[in-house]
């Protein structure tokens, strides 16, 4: 939901809902995204410096990311109290970007590991393995998040 602030109060009702939130920074890291400014490295001409210069700063973004995303989600699931779990944080406007780049992350790395198809839609995700059905569900949540976090958020 927005807040006049510009920003957004997630409200999180279920144990289900930690969950999907609790694996915004694991799904990141299971197309090793880890690798990601390595990667990148290798589309660069080799006099660019990128490994010395640009490679360790990027690490530190993308982590940096995840790290304040984890944080965030962790905090707000210590402040619940009742039973069955319920509770809610805020996106502010000043950390907007950084959970549109840890979604962006998370969504990247599913993709890559899983190999989802441009285009496809949740009637086929019904067909695959529970894990493979699983994992395009939450790339699906985190596509819906990042646009909530442009319509609302992001300038």
């Amino acid at each position: 939901m927005p807040t006049l602030e510009g920003g957004l109060r997630i409200e999180v009702e279920t144990a289900t809902d930690w969950l999907v939130l609790e694996q915004i920074a694991p799904d990141a890291l299971k197309g090793g995204a880890e690798n990601l400014p390595n990667r990148l490295s290798a589309l660069m001409d080799e006099g660019s410096e990128w490994d010395e210069i640009v490679v360790p700063e990027l690490e530190d973004f993308f982590t940096g990311q995840l790290r304040m995303v984890r944080d965030t989600v962790h905090a707000a699931q210590q402040e619940s109290t009742t039973d069955p779990p319920e509770g809610q944080f805020f996106i502010m406007r000043a950390e907007g970007a950084q959970w549109y780049g840890a979604l962006n992350q998370a969504r990247i790395a599913l993709e890559t590991h899983y190999h989802f198809g441009p285009g496809q839609e949740l009637n086929e995700a019904e067909s695959f393995p529970a894990p493979k059905r699983s994992a395009f569900i939450r790339s699906q949540f985190y596509c819906a998040l990042q646009s909530v976090l442009l319509e609302h958020v992001l300038d």
